[in-house]
């Protein structure tokens, strides 16, 4: 039986790669694309929901019922231009969507992206950040929760970030000298994480899992 996803954060670099597949996947009739602005790719099983803020999620609970909830919701320090708007982005919102995903009566299971060294008691504020949101979650007892880490997020960012392409390079050293070159080191490609979210969330497994970087890539090419 065909599903219906709902998807936010997807003009993000998984996001837009879930977009992607998910448009060319049958077991998808239609796909809710929870935005602040209108999506790039256009076709005939994506419905819109525009929501001018996150904050304002509870505003349009009603357009967003389905069975796999996605959240691919993030950004940076600088992008955010401060610890509260992070945490508000990061933290708040993906929780706010779990709820609203858990409120719905067709609610199968909840697909989220965090990070590989999150944790709430980490000195480190961004892994510290995603390891509460990880917390959170778990605590709403979701009926299914499936948590993904992915390590360096490689992909086509439209802004330029000088350290991740110097880890693109090492990255790819790596890789040429390692045996099963798909095992990238130290890296993950956007549609690895995409393609290893949608073959879990097809195998409607209830419960809590969480998949580190080889294990997506494993899924991802099976």
């Amino acid at each position: 039986m065909a599903k219906k996803a709902i998807v936010i954060g997807a003009t993000g670099l998984v996001g837009k790669q879930l977009i992607r597949l998910m448009v060319k996947d049958e077991k998808y009739d239609s796909i809710v694309v929870v935005t602040r602005r209108p999506h790039e790719i256009k076709d005939p099983k994506l419905i819109e929901v525009i929501v001018e803020d996150f904050k304002d999620l509870k505003k349009i609970a009603s357009k967003m019922n389905g069975n796999d909830f996605y959240c691919a919701l993030g950004t940076t320090r600088s992008k955010a231009g401060s610890k509260e708007v992070f945490l508000k982005v990061d933290v708040e919102y993906p929780q706010e969507f779990a709820r609203i995903a858990q409120s719905q009566t067709g609610f199968e299971q909840l697909l989220v992206v965090s990070a590989v060294g999150a944790n709430s008691s980490s000195p480190l504020f961004y892994n510290s950040a995603k390891g509460q949101l990880e917390d959170k979650l778990q605590e709403m007892n979701l009926k299914a929760l499936k948590i993904f880490q992915p390590s360096l997020l490689l992909g086509d960012r439209k802004e330029y970030r000088f350290f991740e392409e110097v880890a693109k390079v090492i990255s790819a050293i790596a890789s040429f000298f390692t045996i099963g070159s798909k095992k990238k080191v130290g890296a993950i490609r956007d549609v690895e994480v995409a393609k290893a979210m949608i073959e879990v969330a097809h195998k409607d497994e209830p419960g809590f899992q969480r998949f580190k970087p080889g294990q997506m890539i494993d899924i991802a090419y099976a």
